[in-house]
């Protein structure tokens, strides 16, 4: 909430506090419970969810790189009839499209940290209000203790206006207990994004490049063992990202 308008909203809990039960009072918790309300952006956007799509989208195209063909496809006969050629192609091929799927999950990722801004902030904001809004059901609780004797439509309104701040306190502790749950959430994902951005992808795309290029027996089983088990990995790490 802006300066301006918390001294508003303070001038007028003080002027309910030593005023009388009237319109003018129902006016003045009008606008003392007025507030800001939450980001459209944070509204509109699913960051965890949309995190959770593109690391299933990863996940089913890393079921799809069948590196076991290839290995299948190094014996006398498979070179002699290009079927080696054609099994390192599709691997390349599929490894190239995980590359792919990876890039838009760290475009995700990134999308779900400015959100996770914006989450905290929104968070911070609505502690503040909830603040504010006790002054002023405690302010309206006073009012009414002190013109006890008070009736008729004034006091109705009155009480409806505070019926409904109190409504809105209650929500709003709701409120704040799902924003925290969701900021857990989002930052154990973008903990794991990260990891698999920084280091296993890295690692994966390497091991990758060198079973497509290995030559020679030797060579290609240690390539092979150091893709399957860095692959194993990846599939483990994502998995557990989409059970989050």
């Amino acid at each position: 909430m802006l300066a301006e308008d918390q001294g508003i909203s303070d001038r007028a809990t003080e002027d309910m506090l030593l005023g009388t039960l009237d319109d003018a009072a129902v006016a003045e918790l009008d606008e003392a419970a007025s507030g800001a309300g939450i980001d459209i952006d944070l509204l509109r956007s699913t960051p965890a969810r949309d995190i959770r799509a593109q690391i299933e989208a990863v996940l089913t195209l890393l079921q799809d790189v069948d590196h076991r063909a290839l290995l299948a496809k190094q014996g006398f006969f498979s070179r002699l009839t290009g079927a080696d050629v054609e099994a390192r192609l599709r691997f390349e091929i599929s490894a190239q499209q995980v590359i792919s799927a990876v890039a838009r999950l760290r475009e995700a990722a990134l999308a779900g940290r400015r959100l996770r801004r914006l989450l905290a902030e929104a968070r911070r904001d609505l502690d503040s209000e909830q603040e504010r809004l006790q002054a002023v059901i405690a302010a309206a609780q006073a009012l009414l203790g002190r013109e006890a004797g008070t009736d008729g439509f004034a006091r109705d309104r009155f009480e409806r206006r505070l019926a409904s701040i109190m409504a809105l306190h209650a929500a709003n502790i709701l409120t704040l207990g799902q924003m925290v749950l969701a900021e857990g959430v989002l930052d154990r994902l973008l903990d794991r994004c990260t990891d698999v951005d920084t280091l296993i992808i890295p690692l994966w795309q390497r091991h990758a490049f060198a079973l497509a290029q290995a030559a020679g027996h030797q060579t290609f089983s240690k390539a092979a063992q150091d893709f399957t088990d860095t692959h194993r990995h990846l599939i483990a790490h994502l998995e557990q990202d989409a059970r989050i």
